[in-house]
């Protein structure tokens, strides 16, 4: 499904949001709730939820301002189940070298939709599963937003952490509170990163919302 049909029967609205100086446009889905019924009916029954990817989420927003704050530009990054994008276009924005990754064939329209509205002409967009990995090379950063959810997929997301970052790099994850969250924090312990976690506020046009960056360093 290639995003013109995305919008005619689900609809795309478009934000922008701020990052210091730089203002980016994010399409999202408009008719969740009909795309989830339509494309993932089964979504629930299989996995216990819902897919998360065709909204910007505020946690995707506050780890763009992280991201672009934190200084990216000429580093390689890697966003893991990019959905709409907001983190890894902030990055190609700041100046990084930037590979959005997804499961989901329609997200990754979506993506490209967003990467061609903000002019990012340099991003790669990729299908990744996680279960087999094949990309090539290391990231400086992986970033990856409300992607830490299902347990039965910690393992091979903690696996493709360790296998895709540099050994001087670091992985951000943000998300908005998921209790899920502290059992990878543990698993990502256990297996020699360095773990941390930040609370902080993101401003959106009609509200403001907390979420978390947990930044995991591989051990030297």
């Amino acid at each position: 499904m290639g995003v013109e049909d995305v919008e005619r029967r689900f609809g795309l609205k478009e934000r922008s949001h701020a990052l210091g100086t730089i203002r980016m446009r994010i399409a999202e889905v408009e008719r969740v709730d009909e795309m989830v019924e339509a494309i993932y009916p089964d979504a629930v029954a299989l996995h216990g939820d819902a897919p998360v990817w065709m909204i910007t989420w505020p946690a995707a927003l506050g780890l763009a301002e992280h991201v672009v704050r934190g200084g990216v530009e000429g580093r390689r990054v890697l966003e893991l189940g990019c959905g709409t994008a907001a983190p890894g276009i902030a990055a190609s924005l700041a100046g990084a070298h930037v590979v959005l990754t997804d499961y989901d064939a329609v997200a990754l329209e979506v993506a490209r939709h967003n990467v061609e509205l903000n002019g990012c002409a340099g991003i790669e967009v990729r299908a990744l599963d996680w279960f087999r990995p094949d990309l090539k090379g290391r990231f400086d950063l992986i970033i990856g937003s409300e992607v830490v959810y299902f347990e039965k997929h910690f393992p091979a997301l903690l696996a493709v952490l360790a296998l895709y970052v540099e050994p001087g790099g670091k992985v951000m994850l943000s998300d908005q509170g998921r209790p899920q969250v502290a059992d990878f924090q543990r698993m990502c312990d256990r297996a020699g990163f360095t773990v941390s976690q930040v609370v902080d506020t993101v401003h959106l046009e009609d509200e403001s919302r907390r979420f978390r960056v947990t930044t995991l360093r591989p051990s030297p």
